[in-house]
């Protein structure tokens, strides 16, 4: 599998992490499932159950911040290797890689 850029983050799916100009950040396999999903649909606002149903396997019953401490945990590695792209939220809408 090829690594896939946005922005100035890539991902590589078969190591299941993230780079940024020869830094490395690796993910849990949940945080690297819904990586691949944001990054699979660039651009587009996706929700948080619908990360949570792709990542888990899943439809979460109730209202969950699962979905929000994953992303948060994200962030906090991409900020760690330095790239500018990241995680955005739209409020009451979902996420996007941008």
């Amino acid at each position: 599998m090829k690594c896939i850029a946005i922005g100035d983050l890539e991902y590589d799916p078969q190591h299941q992490c993230l780079l940024h100009d020869g830094l490395l950040a690796n993910l849990t396999l949940c945080e690297s499932k819904i990586v691949a999903y944001l990054f699979s649909n660039d651009r587009r606002n996706v929700s948080a159950h619908e990360l949570l149903s792709f990542a888990l396997g899943c439809k979460p019953q109730q209202k969950t911040t699962a979905a929000e401490r994953h992303i948060c945990t994200v962030r906090k590695k991409i900020a760690a290797i330095g790239a500018t792209t990241t995680i955005r939220t739209i409020r009451y809408q979902g996420y996007f890689i941008g």
